[in-house]
């Protein structure tokens, strides 16, 4: 109810930054084929500090970490089983980490969800050994979202939506739980300048890259935006992507959506940026009609105290 008078009234509101990478940072250990999956369970005092952390530097929204949590990722490190329980514990450290630092502050605790699948180890790419059927890749998704609302999450964000077919079948089972739904879509620049769906061949250093016999080659953006629209989200947005095609896909969105609009970039390789020049970038979003401003890959923590210095917090 908080979270939707704020919408309502226009209000901006701050989520946090990257979640995995600064697990890392702290000292908690990723997987090579579930990247930050395990993390809750092995690492959950790293997990709850990065939370708290973010909630310090004035975060409104703080992601769980469960972006790499669903059961055919975590198959891959024999811990398909546990998903619902790995899920659940994770919103309840962003619980803990809100009842250390801001129990008189409202916050949402977001649940991620996303289509990544298990990793050919040292690389990007997708180990087809464990990707499901669609019927079965449905059903996973279905468990997950189920776990985080069981477990108390406000909303549930879905991110890197780049592929009509598996983001529609993660909206599809993200929209049956009763929460909520915010949705991150992730686009990359065709060489002419327009926008295309998020594609590694465009954006990962070639040497992280693996073949692999999905491999379709980049798409244009339009279709995920008409596509992830369909599903009446709460929120739509861009994430995930370079700062430079952040606006030519906001312009694609606003082509057909007029609710609320949230921007959280990366900030990854030779395109990284420091925190003031993150924050004004992002400010120049927010004059564009953005509402929810954060970070994504490569933003830290003090990317997020920028820019609320910026928004004047």
């Amino acid at each position: 109810m908080i979270l939707d008078d704020k919408l309502n009234s226009g209000e901006t509101l701050l989520l946090d930054g990257a979640v995995g990478a600064e697990v890392e940072r702290f000292g908690g250990k990723m997987d090579s084929a579930a990247w930050c999956g395990l993390a809750t369970e092995t690492h959950p005092d790293v997990v709850r500090h990065v939370h708290a952390e973010y909630l310090r530097a004035g975060s409104d929204i703080v992601t769980a970490n469960t972006f790499a949590n669903c059961r055919h990722v975590l198959d891959s490190v024999g811990k398909g089983d546990d998903a619902s329980d790995i899920t659940k514990r994770a919103v309840e450290l962003v619980c803990e980490a809100i009842d250390e630092v801001s129990p008189d502050r409202p916050i949402a605790v977001a649940g991620s969800m996303s289509n990544t699948m298990a990793w050919i180890p040292g690389t990007f790419s997708t180990d087809e050994t464990y990707v499901p059927s669609p019927n079965q890749q449905s059903a996973n998704y279905r468990e997950q979202a189920e776990a985080l609302a069981e477990a108390g999450a406000d909303l549930i964000v879905l991110e890197m939506m780049s592929d009509v077919d598996n983001a529609s079948r993660l909206a599809e089972a993200a929209s049956t739980v009763g929460l909520p739904v915010w949705i991150g879509m992730s686009c990359s620049l065709f060489p002419d300048g327009n926008a295309a769906a998020w594609h590694m061949n465009l954006e990962e250093p070639p040497e992280k890259l693996a073949e692999t016999h999905e491999d379709h080659g980049p798409r244009p953006f339009e279709p995920v935006v008409h596509a992830m629209q369909s599903f009446n989200p709460q929120v739509m947005g861009i994430m995930h992507s370079r700062m430079a095609a952040v606006g030519v896909g906001i312009e694609t969105v606003r082509k057909t959506w007029s609710g609320p609009m949230m921007v959280y970039p990366e900030s990854l390789y030779e395109h990284a940026e420091k925190p003031d020049v993150f924050a004004n970038h992002l400010l120049e979003f927010l004059d564009g009609g953005a509402q929810i401003l954060g970070g994504c890959c490569g933003t830290r923590i003090d990317h997020i105290q920028s820019l609320a210095k910026a928004l004047g917090r």
